[in-house]
């Protein structure tokens, strides 16, 4: 029996949210903003073991590769100094308008989150028909890299790495019929 399927057309990032996981959590909102997400599985790669006796293959022993979370390098197409203190590890100052990075040498307790991701199915005329939103669990930052030039605009990346707890999914994606109110 044939399973009907149904397709998606994604495109775009229409939003992404940082929600930290803190006894009073934090929702940063990004609204047309971020530029690009590449995501990549993090694996626990499997074994492939042989016995060739010969030109002959008597046997194969293999372990399968098992996904242990996502890395994901998430760019911007602005500085915004809320999320690099999430994701960098260090302390915004809204107040003197001042971000100070973590202390060299000295090991850096960086705030868990989780990403939320959200993408659009676009219609045969180019309208948006639902979207979809990729959930990414126990996410953590790693330092940020900048790369600044002359003439050029400042567009930021923020790694972040998602690594599940043992028994938990890496990731959820849900189909919506519009974005959640912000």
């Amino acid at each position: 029996m044939n399973e009907t399927i149904k397709e998606f057309a994604l495109a775009n990032i229409a939003r992404v949210e940082i929600v930290t996981e803190e006894d009073v959590p934090r929702t940063f909102v990004l609204n047309d903003v971020a530029s690009s997400a590449d995501v990549t599985a993090y694996l626990s790669e499997g074994e492939e073991k042989i016995l060739r006796v010969k030109n002959t293959i008597k046997a194969q022993n293999k372990t399968e590769d098992i996904v242990l979370g996502y890395d994901i390098n998430l760019a911007a197409a602005t500085f915004i100094p809320e999320i690099l203190a999430v994701v960098d590890g260090g302390k915004w100052d809204s107040e003197a308008k001042k971000y100070t990075a973590p202390v060299v040498g000295t090991p850096v307790k960086r705030i868990p989150f989780r990403t939320n991701i959200y993408t659009e199915e676009k219609d045969g005329d180019g309208s948006t028909i639902s979207y979809v939103k990729f959930s990414y669990k126990n996410c953590t930052g790693k330092p940020v890299n900048y790369s600044l030039q002359d003439g050029e605009f400042y567009a930021p990346e923020f790694p972040i790495k998602s690594r599940s707890k043992l028994g938990e999914s890496p990731v959820e994606v849900e189909i919506l019929d519009e974005l959640p109110a912000a």
